[in-house]
């Protein structure tokens, strides 16, 4: 290589862009960490609790924190850590079944509804605003009282109110590729329209589908402890936390441990989703930029 050449290689390399790396944001570190041990929580927990959730300890009822009894115990001495941790398999089981319900009927009314158009999208909308016009927990409400009170029937109603809005926010996003010309020269080819739906559109609005399914999986958490406190989710002695709110209330003066206890986990689950959602949201709209 002669001099001159080796002088403009140089040249090109010193004035070539270089991206700087993509760091993973804050919240979605911490997010994931705290909802990552929900999870182990949820399959391990039940086998590392020191005493069944169910078990009376009548000698130590309403007992304060202590060597024996970590977060203390209830009003027939059963040990609030144990049934707090055991509560943790049952809430997550049923918020996330409960998301993965709704997010994937709303997924396909959305992709459908989008990309059909016409007289279909116009029903299937009309459809989704009436639903959407019930306030979330009154439409669950609505949903066990006619089904029954219990864990299953809870895990649909969430599936059922969560339906109408995936499938608004996946309506819309379908609508921006409609017209797209990857998506019309799929059409051009003759392709069917589940190919287009599945093959062309699905794998580019996974961001919004992804972050959604982080918002609605928070809500899903708090329905699931609206219901269980108002009696329509879990049953008696079931260790679900918005039912230990519920049958421990009384007590939040004389035993506060008894309440505070699931509440703190039921904040933290929460908060966790939630920065987890927001770290998803801003990752992937970094990872766009860099991209473009």
């Amino acid at each position: 290589m002669s001099e001159t050449a080796a002088v403009n290689v140089g040249q090109a390399a010193a004035s070539r862009v270089v991206k700087p790396p993509r760091l993973v944001p804050k919240s979605l570190i911490v997010g994931g960490a705290i909802v990552g041990m929900f999870l182990a929580l949820a399959v391990i927990g039940p086998y590392i609790t020191p005493y069944p959730f169910d078990k009376f300890h009548f000698g130590s009822r309403l007992a304060p924190p202590s060597a024996d009894f970590w977060w203390g115990t209830d009003r027939y001495g059963r040990d609030i850590f144990s049934r707090v941790i055991h509560g943790t398999s049952l809430t997550v089981f049923m918020a996330g079944t409960g998301t993965i319900i709704g997010v994937s009927f709303g997924l396909l009314i959305g992709l459908f509804s989008g990309y059909v158009g016409g007289w279909i999208d116009e029903i299937l909308m009309r459809l989704t605003d009436i639903a959407m016009s019930f306030p979330g927990l009154l439409l669950a409400m609505l949903v066990v009282a006619a089904l029954g009170s219990n864990e299953i029937n809870a895990v649909l109603s969430i599936g059922i109110v969560f339906t109408p809005k995936v499938a608004r926010v996946v309506r819309s996003a379908t609508l921006g590729l409609r017209h797209i010309q990857f998506v019309e020269a799929a059409e051009v080819r003759g392709e069917t329209n589940s190919f287009i739906i599945f093959r062309e559109i699905l794998p580019n609005i996974w961001p919004p589908i992804i972050v959604e399914t982080c918002i609605r999986l928070s809500y899903a958490v708090l329905l699931v402890v609206a219901l269980s406190y108002l009696g329509l989710g879990a049953q008696p002695p079931a260790p679900d936390w918005g039912l230990m709110i519920a049958k421990e209330r009384a007590f939040l003066v004389t035993g506060p441990w008894v309440v505070l206890a699931p509440a703190a986990a039921i904040v933290s689950l929460i908060i966790g989703v939630n920065l987890l959602g927001d770290g998803m949201r801003e990752w992937l709209a970094a990872r766009k930029t860099a991209d473009e």
